[in-house]
């Protein structure tokens, strides 16, 4: 017995030999290899959001933020550095919500904009959350102790990745499209759009069906808890709208975002500082997938932001004077 329990022991001791060095080798050896792509604009939007010590608006959300935001028009307007973090909806709401968490100060405004809140709490493309992390430590605290089993498991996976693109020498490179660090401005919104979004955007949504949001207690719970996480720095934090595609091919009505929003705003400590229904934008506002808005839509979106911010912070104001 005490036999096999050394060599199960033995067989352990190996298997985590084994694990740290291939990790070395990776961190020290190959080294990160996607720095030029969609991802890696993480890098740059956690380096602004650190950077402002003044109170800023934070943007949080998947890409649907990250491709639907002028970011310059709110700062201009509500006078505030504006940071957008938007990034990829593969990677779930909890991840972005976590990004947030890096620079949250008094002052601060943080705009929650999900394109569902039913979440699983859990990241759903582990290889691009590797892809994201890249070694980079900036962006590690991202990652939650419960993600870290998961996590794990799928390291071989970016390993074998990686080494293939350290030993072809075709790593961190540039592929010159939107889905690059290159095409993100100085506030982390997306600027360079392809000529593809001039397709016919209305044959887009005849083949790929929309999808209605859902609420659950999950997300709910997360959600609270980043409120409470940002009352306690002397922060704000609302929901807002998001871009939702709305034509002769949608399943839904108004009158069912408006229940979704009556669930959502019984359910959240926050404000709900939207009407969803104000977010509806014709077929034409959008290309390449659900959410991703030209610029005629971004703009769009984002005055609606603006206005729904002032409303709010104008409401705020108000209270404060009765009180």
């Amino acid at each position: 017995m005490k036999k096999f329990l050394s060599n199960i022991l033995k067989f352990l001791l190996l298997i985590n030999f084994c694990t740290i060095t291939i990790y070395v080798f990776g961190r020290y050896v190959i080294g990160p290899q996607y720095t030029q792509g969609y991802q890696a604009s993480l890098i740059d939007k956690v380096k602004r959001l650190k950077s402002i010590d003044d109170p800023k608006i934070i943007l949080v959300g998947d890409s649907n933020v990250a491709f639907g935001i002028c970011s310059e028009l709110i700062e201009a307007d509500m006078r505030m550095p504006v940071v957008n973090l938007g990034l990829h909806g593969a990677l779930n709401n909890a991840f972005h919500e976590e990004i947030a968490k890096l620079n949250i100060q008094k002052g601060d405004i943080v705009v929650v904009c999900h394109t569902s809140y039913s979440d699983d709490d859990k990241i759903n493309d582990l290889q691009l959350a590797w892809i994201t992390y890249d070694y980079h430590d900036e962006i590690w605290p991202v990652i939650r102790n419960k993600d870290y089993p998961d996590m794990l498991r799928a390291y071989p996976t970016y390993f074998k990745d990686a080494f293939y693109l350290w030993l072809t020498h075709t790593g961190n490179t540039d592929n010159g499209n939107p889905y690059s660090r290159n095409a993100f401005n100085k506030y982390g919104d997306v600027v360079q759009r392809p000529a593809s979004s001039q397709a016919d955007p209305d044959l887009f949504f005849q083949t790929h069906p929309d999808v209605m949001p859902s609420v659950n207690e999950l997300c709910m719970k997360r959600l609270n808890k980043l409120n409470q996480y940002c009352i306690d720095r002397g922060a704000s934090m609302v929901v807002a709208g998001y871009p939702i595609n709305y034509g002769k091919y949608s399943t839904y009505t108004k009158e069912d975002f408006r229940e979704f929003q009556k669930k959502l705003e019984d359910s959240l400590d926050c404000d709900v500082i939207s009407d969803f229904t104000d977010y509806f934008y014709p077929y034409s506002y959008f290309y390449d997938t659900l959410y991703h808005m030209n610029e005629e839509g971004a703009r769009a979106r984002t005055l609606q932001l603006i206005s729904d911010l002032k409303r709010w912070k104008d409401e705020k104001s108000e209270s404060g004077a009765d009180e």
